[in-house]
């Protein structure tokens, strides 16, 4: 009896050795695992990233055999969790030789695998949250989300980040809708709906009652994007019966890294689209027809090129909903997308004020294919390989920008034919000849991602519908899946806040810049300290702003132009100047010439020339005597005005450094070095660390030496 026990002991320990052999197998593996990411993390050592590995297989191992019993014990976990780890050595078959964008988006999706395969082999107990808890989650993502991208759009705004003039024609347009002149812009010269059939920004208008300033606009941006994670959240619900599965979609939307481009570049009409789009989409699948038609209408006010997706959601429809609303759908959006093209927006162009006789849609100078939507129409059919061309070309940037679209969802939309319907935007940017809009950069996505979303929901079905049997889980999967592609595209492909490099053109070609990335949330890293440093400066620029008087005409450099917007007066975007009454400049090294952003330095320097040339303007402001900075020039006839409103600033504001500063500043490039000598003084005891301040003081100084040494 005895020796059969022994016997027994020793098959025991035979089986114990063979477990052990195969964990150890499974370590070298994990290892290699490890070893094959050195071409993406070279920075670390090849022994640090295995050790890395290697402990995460154990840590995460232990945990589930303790926490989730019905997987089985440590080894039965350590083993099966082991082979999650096989993606990785993708990475070691000639990553070091993969252009890095393309290394990038591969390491993403390969991860995202990674945690695929461990969702799938979870056994995991509790199949899903309660709809409270799911309603909760998803308030706080969407309300994180506004608060977020409001204070950052904000902070740019600030900082005279807004590189554009776009957030100045929308400020002033609805500032003059609620002052009766509905739509109307003086820096387009005739009513906005003559540009882009928008007729949407009417209902931004109410908001204005509350805040007349730009940053509203920003913040009703931020609100939107955000709010257009319910519907996304109520259509996975509804197809996928899955409350934790279908709040990852709406995390997976906002973490998108397009919309993060969308969200930081100033305001546009057309991000509100998201929101109606998708609600459309909701009540389209759920058959509550009145409100279809309802954000069907909502959808298409947006703007016309909306009309494009409302007529290929009428061929989805026409084949895969109900063939009566289909066929209604596609006439409504041929129908308005003809009227606002070709007959409301061009009318209304001539109309309002333009110089332009000649009633086009002026968008089309973007396409090499024609200049009118006839010559375009004409031309995708009789020239085939020009069309072919400039669909595919270049085929790198194109194809980057496809897959990024499509990896925050890991790659899931393209399981569902919904992903049809935002082709025709797709293909209208394409065909565009401006990188920014064929690489989807900017608000151009802004249409196109929220069917990206959807199509990725679809195609989640599509794989419950075909779950093979030894998958044990395949919500959790996917759970794991999406969150792993959506993070991780967030991190390295969303773009800074307050970043220069996002208007830069060689950002436009290059698509891809680890060093204007890798940021969750857009969070600004470096870039905030530089912000916060540059208080003073805006404060000082803000304070500049009261002694220049409102409804005259302003020339402002483009990063300025949404600080003077809300008037009816002509405003000119320089180098434009002549017929403007003042000029306002910034050229701070912490902010970056923004001219210089946007390649047009040379046209910059040159109106600068041309401006110190002119004998009607004169300097009224520098913060530094002989540099650039924020710079007034003013028509010499102003000059006692300026001087007046200076010197009122001051009373009004008798212990604000930055108002006695522009004081000494005006005295000094006006009437007197003597006086502003003494306003800078007062600035200095207000402000001793004003560096603005001492630096005008001791060049000031220097003058007054110079003077009575000449005396």
């Amino acid at each position: 009896m005895r020796k059969k026990k022994k016997g027994r002991g020793l098959a025991e320990q035979k089986i114990d050795l063979s477990k052990i052999g195969i964990l150890f197998g499974w370590g070298l593996i994990v290892a290699l695992c490890g070893a094959s990411l050195s071409s993406f993390f070279p920075q670390v050592p090849t022994v640090i990233l295995a050790f890395l590995l290697i402990f995460f297989w154990l840590a995460f191992s232990l945990a589930i055999s303790r926490l989730i019993p019905t997987c089985g014990n440590f080894y039965l976990v350590l083993s099966r969790d082991a082979r999650t780890y096989l993606p990785f050595l993708l990475f070691s078959i000639g990553a070091s030789s993969i252009p890095l964008i393309w290394r990038t988006l591969g390491f993403i999706l390969i991860v995202s695998c990674f945690f695929l395969l461990k969702g799938l082999l979870l056994e995991w107990g509790k199949k899903d949250i309660g709809q409270k808890q799911g309603l909760c989650l998803l308030f706080f993502l969407t309300l994180l989300y506004i608060i977020n991208y409001s204070w950052l759009s904000i902070i740019q705004y600030n900082a005279l980040f807004t590189g554009h003039n776009d957030l100045a024609i929308f400020d002033q347009a609805i500032w003059n809708t609620i002052h009766g002149r509905i739509l109307h812009t003086t820096i387009l010269g005739y009513n906005f709906l003559g540009e882009h059939m928008s007729p949407i920004l009417i209902l931004l208008a109410p908001f204005y009652f509350i805040w007349q300033d730009p940053r509203m606009l920003l913040i009703l941006q931020s609100a939107f994007l955000g709010l257009a994670a319910i519907p996304i959240y109520l259509i996975a619900k509804d197809k996928l019966k899955h409350n934790l599965l279908s709040l990852s979609f709406s995390f997976a939307w906002l973490l998108h890294p397009f919309l993060s481009r969308v969200n930081l570049f100033e305001f546009h009409e057309i991000a509100l689209a998201p929101f109606f789009l998708l609600f459309t989409f909701y009540f389209l699948q759920r058959r509550s027809w009145f409100l279809y038609g309802l954000f069907l209408f909502l959808s298409l006010m947006v703007k016309e090129d909306v009309s494009l997706i409302i007529t290929a959601l009428g061929i989805y429809t026409f084949f895969k909903v109900n063939r009566k609303a289909g066929i209604i759908t596609f006439l409504v959006g041929i129908s308005w997308a003809y009227l606002s093209v070709k007959v409301l927006m061009p009318y209304i162009k001539v109309a309002t004020g333009s110089e332009t006789t000649e009633a086009i849609y002026g968008h089309f100078g973007r396409y090499t294919l024609g200049s009118t939507p006839s010559e375009v129409i004409k031309n995708l059919i009789l020239k085939p390989q020009t069309t072919i061309k400039m669909l595919l070309l270049p085929i790198n940037e194109k194809s980057a920008t496809l897959i990024l679209l499509l990896l925050p969802l890991g790659l899931l939309s393209i399981f569902s034919v919904v992903m049809l319907i935002a082709l025709p935007e797709i293909i209208l940017h394409f065909l565009a000849s401006w990188a920014t809009q064929y690489l989807l950069l900017w608000q151009y996505s802004a249409p196109i991602t929220p069917f990206a979303i959807v199509a990725g929901i679809y195609g989640c079905s599509f794989w419950f519908k075909k779950k093979p049997q030894f998958v044990k889980n395949l919500s959790v999967g996917f759970i794991f899946y999406i969150l792993a592609s959506s993070i991780l595209s967030n991190y390295y492909f969303g773009v800074q806040a307050i970043n220069p490099a996002f208007s830069s053109p060689s950002y436009y070609i290059k698509l891809y810049d680890p060093n204007n990335h890798r940021s969750i949330f857009s969070f600004p890293k470096e870039r905030l300290k530089i912000y916060l440093q540059t208080e003073k400066n805006r404060r000082l620029f803000e304070t500049l702003k009261e002694i220049i008087p409102k409804d005259v005409p302003i020339s402002a450099q483009d990063n300025l132009l949404a600080h003077f917007s809300q008037t009816n007066a002509q405003i000119y975007v320089f180098p434009d100047f002549k017929d403007a009454e003042y000029v306002v400049l910034n050229t701070y090294g912490s902010s970056g010439d923004w001219m210089t952003l946007w390649g047009e330095f040379e046209e910059y320097k040159k109106g600068i020339g041309t401006l110190l040339q002119d004998t009607r303007f004169q300097v009224f402001f520098r913060d530094e005597l002989e540099g650039g900075g924020i710079c007034l020039f003013g028509r010499k006839t102003h000059k006692e005005e300026i001087i007046k409103r200076a010197e009122k600033l001051v009373e009004s504001n008798p212990s604000l450094p930055e108002a006695h500063f522009i004081l000494g500043s005006v005295y000094a490039y006006t009437i007197s070095l003597e006086k502003a000598k003494a306003e800078f003084e007062t600035a200095l005891k207000l402000d001793p660390e004003n560096t603005y301040a001492k630096q005008m003081l001791e060049a000031i100084e220097q003058k007054i030496i110079d003077k009575d040494s000449l005396d």
